[in-house]
């Protein structure tokens, strides 16, 4: 309750003070998650380290994943306010193209699988989707403290967008596609060997999440990927991609490897451009590097 409760004050204050402040208020909240997270630092240190490459300098690692954190916390902004901003003042904001990529994914008729990482403002996503018609559901990890899971529900109910708890939504996610929906799916989350498919990801095999490819191999259901991110305005650019190509082999093994792999690279693509806003605070590559 005392968690709840400090929540609920924060998004109160987040909603009625200035943006501006709010978010200068964010950065330094994000410096100080930083310093005194030290897990969470560790394991974007170590992101970073894999996804800049051996030749960025230590310092360059370290200030990416500053940056990860100032722009998260910029992200919850975002989120506590989304349910008071008019959507037209959204659109303003918003400089995205490929609507057309989306409405042709529809034109099939099954369903649409909107698959992503955590990278970007997924919520503001959602908003300008919803806010264009498209009915958009969106599966989640239920969060730790029921308070705030069920807070983060009805936000997002506010926005246009359904959510859908990972834990036991699969009749849901199969009904919504039955619907010619649309289904949010975040992927980057890392995994055992027995729990997903082995992949290469920014030069190192990881175990990668099948979700996405299964459904679209069940189910016929358009697999669309994208982005929307932060400029230095902090006005928002994004890009819907045309729906992934797949021709299915009929190994459906192979398939399911193959078309996980083509999902992850887009995603790899998207997280070398736009570093410093991919939010990832586990370790995705099992071979850590030990920093404080």
């Amino acid at each position: 309750m005392i968690v709840y409760g400090l929540a609920v004050c924060l998004l109160f204050l987040t909603q009625h003070l200035p943006l501006r402040f709010c978010y200068w208020t964010a950065d330094i909240l994000g410096d100080l998650v930083y310093a005194f997270w030290p897990t969470g630092r560790r394991n974007v240190i170590d992101n970073m380290h894999h996804v800049l490459g051996p030749a960025a300098t230590d310092a360059e690692v370290r200030g990416m994943a500053r940056r990860c954190f100032r722009n998260y916390l910029r992200l919850l902004v975002d989120f506590a306010r989304s349910t008071i901003t008019d959507p037209s003042t959204i659109e303003e904001k918003l400089k995205g193209e490929g609507w057309e990529n989306l409405d042709e994914a529809f034109e099939y008729g099954k369903g649409v699988l909107l698959v992503g990482s955590h990278l970007g403002n997924w919520d503001i996503a959602g908003v300008a989707l919803a806010s264009h018609g498209y009915p958009v559901n969106a599966v989640s990890e239920s969060l730790g403290n029921e308070g705030i899971n069920r807070l983060a529900i009805r936000f997002r109910a506010t926005s246009g967008i359904e959510l859908i708890p990972m834990e036991y939504g699969l009749k849901r996610v199969y009904r919504a596609l039955r619907r010619n929906e649309a289904v949010g799916l975040v992927t980057d989350r890392p995994l055992s060997p027995d729990e997903g498919m082995p992949v290469e990801f920014f030069g190192q095999r990881i175990t990668w999440p099948t979700g996405p490819a299964v459904l679209a191999l069940r189910t016929g259901a358009k697999i669309v990927t994208g982005y929307l991110v932060r400029n230095s305005d902090n006005d928002y650019v994004g890009e819907i991609y045309p729906p992934l190509e797949f021709e299915p082999s009929g190994d459906k093994e192979l398939d399911v490897q193959r078309l996980t792999q083509k999902i992850v690279r887009v995603q790899e693509d998207l997280i070398r451009r736009f570093p410093e806003q991919w939010y990832m605070f586990r370790r995705m590559w099992p071979n850590a590097h030990d920093e404080s």
